[in-house]
């Protein structure tokens, strides 16, 4: 198994997150927001917009919105999908050229 990459460019992620909804909705994301914590639970993707995304947390049976996908600086899934590896620290980064 190779090594994953660590950068993942905002578009790239937003891609992530349309395919989870559409092909996946087994796999869920956790998250960490630009000055924040890691979020506790993982959450099942529920909506993907232009920007932002919607996410369930099923624990708490709340709804999260984040408005804008810059806003996450880091995820990781629970389950291995595509080239993604669950429990990796995954760096959302503004483009492709770092």
């Amino acid at each position: 198994m190779s090594k994953p990459t660590e950068k993942v460019a905002v578009i790239e992620f937003r891609r992530l997150l349309v395919e989870l909804k559409e092909h996946r909705p087994d796999i869920c994301i956790r998250y960490r927001l630009i000055g924040q914590m890691w979020a506790q639970y993982f959450m099942r993707v529920v909506y993907v917009t232009e920007n932002g995304v919607l996410l369930n947390n099923e624990t708490s049976n709340k709804l999260i919105t984040i408005p804008e996908l810059p806003q996450i600086m880091q995820f990781e899934l629970d389950k291995p999908f595509q080239l993604y590896h669950p429990y990796f620290h995954y760096e959302v980064v503004p483009t492709a050229e770092w």
